[in-house]
């Protein structure tokens, strides 16, 4: 049986909805940024890459590709932002967890970021809400990134607090 997808369809959504974790039956936007946590955590963990060009890079390539892919994604899974696209999710975590040195986040601030990113995103304060209200692929990525933004901030005075260096 087919669905009548072509495999470019196929593979939209598969990012869109983060490898399948936006089709989560409980909170799509949630499991969408604890597979994105994993991930920064297993690189972290695994990886040397510097952690500040390779957490800008995943911010700015997964926020293009939702640039790209967005309205596709819209008109496969049906309406506006719809709920299983978590690519966006993806994008405003590794912003929240940016860094300005080559060391990964900890554990710690790994989870911080996850709690302070899910808030923002929740609570869509000002300009977030405004920006959702746009069409297509940046509607669906702006809010997240304002929201990553917000939690970014957030890390930086649990950082100071802690006097984890950035």
């Amino acid at each position: 049986m087919t669905t009548g997808r072509t495999a470019g369809d196929r593979l939209v959504l598969l990012l869109a909805t983060g490898f399948g974790s936006g089709r989560s039956r409980f909170a799509p936007g949630t499991a969408g940024t604890v597979v994105a946590a994993v991930l920064v955590v297993a690189l972290g963990r695994w990886s040397s890459l510097p952690a500040h060009w390779t957490l800008a890079a995943l911010a700015v390539g997964s926020s293009l590709l939702c640039l790209v892919i967005g309205a596709r994604a819209e008109a496969l899974l049906g309406g506006k932002d719809p709920g299983a696209f978590v690519l966006d999710e993806f994008a405003g975590f590794f912003v929240a967890t940016l860094t300005l040195s080559a060391s990964w986040p900890s554990v710690t601030e790994v989870f911080v970021a996850f709690l302070l990113f899910r808030l923002f995103d929740v609570a869509k304060p000002t300009p977030a809400r405004q920006l959702q209200n746009l069409g297509g692929g940046a509607g669906i990525v702006l809010d997240d990134l304002a929201a990553g933004i917000y939690a970014l901030m957030g890390v930086a005075v649990f950082r100071q607090v802690t006097e984890t260096p950035l």
